[in-house]
């Protein structure tokens, strides 16, 4: 996980706005976890359903059918966490160019 410290003199709003966002990939981080850990318990019941393995018996396609579902809830997730990170990365970037220009006219000796 990425962490950035805005610079002391960033507005308030900007800083609170990174701050909420910091909190959405965590939240959206700890439904990743939780959606692959759900589907890994649905793969290991698919796996482990009674022979053939094939539509035809009724339990093997009820729990194929859910690990599916499971699958495409965590990919959903992830896409979602995926977001909520480059939204992150473009908040973070810009305070990193905001403190880059501030540190170069700090730099400048006087005249």
């Amino acid at each position: 996980m990425m962490h950035f410290n805005p610079r002391k003199d960033a507005a308030p709003a900007e800083i609170r706005r990174y701050r909420e966002k910091f909190a959405d990939v965590e939240a959206l981080g700890a439904l990743v976890r939780r959606a692959k850990r759900t589907a890994d318990l649905s793969l290991r019941r698919v796996n482990t359903a009674p022979g053939p393995h094939n539509a035809g018996n009724g339990a093997f396609a009820v729990e194929l059918e859910r690990h599916r579902r499971d699958r495409e809830t965590m990919f959903e997730a992830m896409r979602k966490l995926e977001a909520a990170r480059q939204a992150l990365r473009a908040i973070a970037s810009d305070f990193a160019m905001d403190q880059d220009k501030t540190a170069a006219t700090d730099l400048r000796r006087p005249a």
